[in-house]
C-alpha cells in the first residue's frame, strides 16, 4: 500500500490544511465584499443603539444614609424600679424588646403604619409647608410613567395630614405610593461586624431622594424612641401628678398651720395646743414626703435620658447626588455582532448560490 493511501482521510472529514484554506477563502470573500459587510455592521449598530435609547430607564438619583441607633436600656432599673415600687406601680421583671431587633426590625419599617406617617408629614419646600405625599406626586414621575392611564390621580391633591382624617380615595392612593416607594426604600446592615445601619433610596429626582430619605429615618426613630420609652413615660406622669398632690396639700397644711398658731397668740390664754401641734407634725411630715417625691421625680428624668435610645448619623447624604443612567453598551453590542454575522452569511449564501447557478446552467 503506498504513502499516499495512507495518510488519505475520509470523505466526512478535514484535515488542518483544509480548515485553513477555507478560513483564507472566507477573509478574501469578506475583503471582496467589504462595504456590504460594513454596512451592514453600522446598520446593525444603528438598530442595536436605537433599541436601548428607546427602553432605557430615565435616570436615577441614590440617597444613602450610614447611621447606628444605641439603645439606652429598655426597661427601668435601679432607681426606677424602687421609684415604681415606692408609688405602688408593680412593674415585674420586665423583658427585653426584640421589635428593632433582626427580622422583626425589617419588617416593622415595611408596615403601613411608618408609611402612612411618613407620607402624611408636612415637609418645609422653598419656604412653604407641603404634604411630602403631595410633593412625591409631582417630582417622581409616577403621573408621567407608571400611572399615565390613571385619569384620578393626575390632579389628585392629599388635604388631610393626620390619617384618621382622610377619605377612602386618600387612603387608596397612600397604598399606591407605598407600593411604588417600598421597592425603592432599603434598610439594611451592610457590613455584619458593625452595628452601622445604611438607609438607601432610589428614585428619579436628587431633592426627593434626599428630603425622603431623611423623613423615612426621622418617622423611623421618633416611633423607636416612642415604644423604648413609654412605659417610662407613662410612669412619670403618674409620679408628677403625685408630686403635685403632695405641694398643694403641704401648702394648704403650711397655711392652715401658720393661721391658727397667729390667731392662737392674740389670745390671753392659748388654746388648742394639740390642734397647733397636730398641723405642724403633718406639715413636717408632707414636707418630707414632698421632698422624696420631688427627688424621685428628678432621678426618674435622669433614668429616662440614659433609656433614650441615642440616634446617630456616621455618614449623611449630601446634594447633588450624581445621574446614575443605563450604560450604553449591551444593547449596541449585540446589533452590531448580529449585523457583522449576518453580513456574512449573506455573502457566503450569495457566493454559494452563485456557484450553484453557474453549475447548473452548465
Amino acid at each position: 500500500m503506498s504513502a499516499k493511501q495512507h495518510t488519505s482521510l475520509p470523505e466526512d472529514q478535514f484535515s488542518l490544511e483544509d480548515i485553513v484554506l477555507k478560513v483564507i477563502k472566507l477573509k478574501q470573500l469578506i475583503v471582496a465584499n467589504w462595504k456590504i459587510v460594513t454596512i451592514a455592521t453600522f446598520i446593525g449598530m444603528a438598530c442595536g443603539l436605537s433599541w436601548e435609547l428607546i427602553t432605557r430607564k430615565p435616570p436615577v438619583y441614590t440617597s444613602k444614609i450610614l447611621f447606628n441607633m444605641e439603645n439606652g436600656g429598655s426597661s427601668p432599673s435601679g432607681g426606677l424600679s424602687d421609684l415604681a415600687s415606692a408609688f405602688g406601680v408593680n412593674t415585674g421583671a420586665a423583658p427585653s424588646s426584640n421589635l428593632f431587633v433582626g427580622e422583626n426590625f425589617n419588617e416593622l419599617i415595611r408596615t403601613k403604619n411608618l408609611y402612612n406617617r411618613a407620607l402624611l408629614t408636612k415637609v418645609k419646600v422653598k419656604g412653604k409647608d407641603e404634604i411630602f405625599a403631595n410633593y412625591f406626586l409631582r417630582k417622581s414621575g409616577i403621573r408621567e410613567i407608571e400611572m399615565e392611564d390613571d385619569e384620578e390621580i393626575q390632579n389628585f391633591q392629599f388635604k388631610h395630614s393626620n390619617y384618621k382624617e382622610c377619605t377612602v380615595k386618600e387612603k387608596a392612593q397612600l397604598r399606591n405610593i407605598q407600593n411604588f416607594l417600598m421597592p425603592l426604600t432599603d434598610i439594611a446592615n451592610e457590613s455584619k461586624k458593625a452595628s452601622f445601619v445604611t438607609l438607601t433610596v432610589i428614585t428619579r429626582n436628587d431633592t426627593l431622594s434626599y428630603i425622603w430619605s431623611y423623613l423615612y429615618l426621622k418617622t423611623i426613630t421618633d416611633f423607636y424612641i416612642e415604644t423604648k420609652t413609654k412605659k417610662s413615660k407613662d410612669l412619670l406622669v403618674l409620679v408628677e401628678n403625685r408630686v403635685d398632690s403632695l405641694r398643694r396639700e403641704l401648702y394648704r397644711t403650711q397655711g392652715a398651720a401658720a393661721k391658727f398658731a397667729d390667731q392662737n397668740q392674740q389670745v390671753i390664754v392659748q388654746q388648742g395646743l394639740v390642734q397647733q401641734q397636730r398641723l405642724a407634725t403633718n406639715s413636717s411630715q408632707l414636707q418630707s414626703l414632698y421632698y422624696e417625691a420631688v427627688r424621685s421625680l428628678d432621678n426618674m428624668k435622669f433614668s429616662m435620658v440614659k433609656e433614650s435610645p441615642l440616634y446617630s448619623i456616621i455618614d449623611d447624604a449630601e446634594l447633588p447626588f450624581p445621574k446614575e443612567t443605563d450604560r450604553i453598551t449591551k444593547g449596541t453590542i449585540i446589533g452590531t455582532v448580529l449585523g457583522l454575522l449576518l453580513s456574512i452569511l449573506y455573502v457566503v449564501f450569495s457566493k454559494t448560490m452563485g456557484k450553484v447557478k453557474n453549475k447548473v446552467e452548465e
